[in-house]
């Protein structure tokens, strides 16, 4: 069961000088859900908070070649891991081993690949060293994660609602059992290209609260104002 909370959120700040004309927004939008999901296997049942992250791009011809730099507000949290998932790399083997929880609340990382919000196996992410090894608790200081077959475009943007263009690449998900998780604060970088040949393209992107959540925000100030 899944019960997606209104307060959703991240976003990215300032590009650099060099990329001024980018196609990524630079905004990186949260997804909230409140999960209870049973994991099977004898192991412990999840009722917690799943985040879903998405990259926001505004050309549908863009293609995300990795997330690197990351620093995660949570630094030292230890994510929940699901018993059949165990890694940060996507690992749904399918029946026997796909629960629910692994479906729905392993935290795990990933240029692109989002189906259903269900994790594929073996989608060629790989994870650059500073991201602490498969079993990490969670990513490491400047940590990253990459496409490591640039042939296969597993980064292609795609249509969701879950950004303000309509269009997006989902990077990853994080998971607290028993818990509340907000990543409003974690930076990093990105770098995309519009595929085999075309030049690279980088860019910055910090957690900041959802376009329509200022605008709530937005609302409420003006509200508060008038009744003063």
């Amino acid at each position: 069961m899944k019960i997606r909370v209104p307060l959703i959120a991240i976003g990215a700040g300032l590009m650099t000088a060099t990329v001024a004309n980018a196609d990524f927004t630079g905004d990186v939008y949260m997804d909230i859900q409140s999960v209870s999901a049973v994991d099977g296997f004898g192991a412990p049942d999840f009722n917690g908070t799943v985040v879903d992250l998405w990259a926001e791009s505004d050309d549908d011809a863009d293609i995300l070649l990795n997330a690197y730099n990351f620093n995660d507000v949570n630094l030292g949290t230890t994510y929940y891991q699901s018993f059949t998932g165990g890694t940060w790399l996507p690992n749904n083997l399918g029946v026997p081993f796909e629960t629910d929880a692994l479906r729905m609340a392993d935290s795990y990382v990933t240029i692109g690949g989002y189906n259903g919000g269900d994790q594929t196996g073996a989608n060629g992410t790989g994870l650059d060293p500073n991201f602490g090894g498969t079993g990490a608790a969670g990513p490491g200081t400047n940590g990253g994660w990459y496409n490591s077959d640039p042939g296969n475009p597993i980064g292609a943007v795609q249509n969701t609602d879950l950004t303000g263009t309509g269009l997006g690449v989902f990077i990853g998900r994080f998971s607290i059992n028993g818990g509340d998780l907000s990543m409003e604060g974690s930076t990093g970088e990105f770098t995309w290209n519009q595929g085999l040949g075309t030049d690279g393209v980088q860019g910055d992107f910090v957690v900041v609260p959802a376009p329509g959540v200022l605008a709530l925000l937005g609302l409420a100030g003006l509200a508060g104002r008038r009744r003063r």
